[in-house]
């Protein structure tokens, strides 16, 4: 199989490379008839192959010829990931955006060799045509999904990569994880432009992410991240895996008990995520932020009464006005409202009958002349309906993304009606409910007369607490322009993206403007849990910097829903940082 794909690589080449490409083939070939192939002549010839537009095939081709009795596939990978690092070690990619003192415009330009003549990678949705993506062979935005398991030492422990035998999209066997380059970034402004740079090794100002730096304080190969929102997987534990309901009403202490059913080491998605997801943005699509452009469920808020009663179904009957505005495949919850005139999903009238439950199938039927619209759910067991119970959308289920074409980002409907999760560099993404974390953690207070938030960071998942406790040190602090409670704050600009907390700037930005999302205020002092990127009925403040700064890590809500950690979850600091 390995040579049958070699041979794929170099069918592709043409003209005047054909012949240098086959006397690489045939030095290789021979090679390993003679037992020369020793892992770093294989590595050396595979990464000379590397071109850009071939990453996937070179991977394939190369993948059987890496195994061995001693050689894990965490070690294999990252040997696969040094590769793509040194074919691509003198490449810089720049993205220039328009500095937040001079335009609210948040369009980006390409520069150095990202401005090659490509255009920024495309957003998909599930009806596109094949659409050619730069993104998906390129060495630094090319990634490969695999089951793991998190490790004592913050490496992890790889069962099975994509398209291996034994892989599980489900997350049973093991948490899905998208693994990718651990890029080196540098920013900098020139107080009429911001410029976001990226390459493949460190030096020169260009320093990792923070969640790939190891514990050791070296920079790791690879950076992942999970592929899904948490779901519990048959033992009870959170796993990231497609088509798995959610986990609402789960605060993120409790969410971090769930993700240590899995193993002692794990914990809860946290800001090194954040940045690593916007960063992935700029690199692919060039304008500061998604909102606008790839909206996710912001806007699919969608909340009525029953139309009809029935007895033992497994659907509800609505108008057939408010069918339409449903959504198969998304949830929904169901209460016994009666004469209570509250809509708020945690009311626990609301949501009595079933918290969260799939929608199959939405079909017309009349009923003694009459036509409804007949919500088909995914139910354990059977309901008796009445008219006086509301129904509510709820964050979708995981694995919408999978019916996206190839690698490409986008979602399954309009990328910007605000109704659909989406994928980003492999990693579904704002499925309806706020991110829960526990890392940082947010002490805030007020200081004269505006809101301060003191920003606690954890390095350890094994160690992430509802309180800042010893294990947590302060790495930062931000001010919002005022004291008012419960408030909006729109954001204009952000601290560094290699920084281990995403914190805002500036604030005095719109929903249409600058990075085109908010930040809540509190109520009150006290130490609160990130709440990031926002929720189904969240609007015009949603989007990747976006955070609600009133949650208790005690607080579970419908809206807010917990998921693992990647990279970042065990790390250590750079040297200098």
């Amino acid at each position: 199989m390995a040579l049958e794909a070699m041979n794929h690589i170099f069918s592709e080449e043409t003209g005047q490379r054909m012949a240098e490409a086959l006397d690489r083939q045939n030095t290789l070939l021979a090679g390993i008839a003679v037992g020369n192939a020793g892992a770093d002549y294989i590595d050396a010839s595979f990464a000379a192959l590397l071109d850009g537009t071939n990453t996937q095939t070179v991977f394939e081709a190369w993948w059987p010829l890496s195994a061995g009795d001693t050689v894990t596939k965490y070690q294999r990978l990252a040997r696969f990931f040094r590769m793509l690092a040194k074919a691509w070690s003198k490449k810089t990619y720049t993205v220039r955006n328009i500095h937040e003192s001079v335009s609210g415009d948040d369009a980006g330009t390409p520069l150095d060799d990202l401005a090659d003549g490509r255009s920024a990678a495309p957003l998909v949705t599930d009806a596109s045509a094949a659409t050619a993506d730069w993104s998906e062979n390129d060495p630094m935005t090319w990634y490969i999904r695999a089951n793991a398991k998190s490790l004592i030492d913050g490496t992890m422990e790889i069962l099975a990569i994509e398209g291996e035998e034994g892989f599980d999209i489900y997350g049973e066997i093991a948490p899905v994880y998208a693994f990718s380059a651990a890029l080196a970034v540098k920013e900098w402004n020139d107080g009429s432009y911001l410029y976001t740079s990226w390459r493949m090794h460190t030096g020169g100002g260009y320093k990792p992410m923070a969640g790939d730096v190891a514990p050791d304080g070296t920079q790791r190969p690879m950076s992942w991240h999970p592929a899904f929102y948490g779901g519990k997987n048959s033992a009870g534990a959170m796993t990231s895996g497609a088509y798995l309901l959610p986990m609402p009403w789960t605060s993120a202490n409790d969410g971090n008990t769930a993700a240590k059913k899995q193993t002692a080491y794990d914990g809860l998605w946290n800001d090194c995520d954040t940045q690593w997801a916007l960063m992935e943005w700029r690199l692919r699509h060039w304008t500061l932020s998604n909102s606008g452009h790839l909206e996710g469920c912001t806007n699919y808020n969608v909340q009525c009464t029953l139309a009809l009663a029935e007895t033992g179904v497994k659907r509800i009957l609505l108008t057939k006005e408010n069918g339409a505005r449903l959504l198969v495949g998304s949830c929904v919850c169901l209460g016994e409202r009666g004469s209570n005139t509250n809509n708020d999903r945690n009311q626990s009238y609301n949501h009595d009958i079933f918290s969260i439950a799939k929608i199959t199938s939405i079909a017309n039927v009349t009923i003694e002349g009459t036509e409804y619209a007949a919500v088909n759910l995914d139910l354990a067991s059977t309901i008796d309906t009445t008219t006086t119970m509301l129904v509510s959308t709820m964050p979708w289920p995981s694995g919408t993304t999978e019916r996206l074409q190839g690698h490409s980002d986008g979602c399954i409907g309009s990328l910007t009606d605000g109704r659909y999760p989406y994928r980003l560099a492999g990693v579904e993404m704002q499925i309806g409910g706020y991110t829960e974390q526990l890392d940082p953690l947010w002490k805030a207070s007020i200081v004269d007369d505006h809101w301060r938030y003191e920003v606690y960071s954890c390095r350890d998942s094994a160690k992430l607490a509802g309180s800042v406790t010893s294990n947590y040190q302060k790495v930062g602090q931000f001010d919002l322009p005022n004291a008012n409670k419960w408030n909006w704050n729109y954001i204009r600009a952000l601290n560094a993206m290699t920084e281990e907390a995403q914190m805002p700037t500036k604030f005095g930005g719109s929903g249409s403007t600058y990075l085109r999302a908010a930040f809540s205020s509190t109520g009150d002092p006290g130490v609160y849990a990130p709440w990031r990127f926002g929720r189904l009925n969240g609007s015009s403040g949603c989007g990747l910097p976006c955070a609600r700064g009133s949650v208790s890590p005690a607080n579970s809500s419908w809206n807010g829903v917990p998921r693992l950690a990647g990279s970042g979850k065990l790390r250590g600091e750079w040297p200098g940082a």
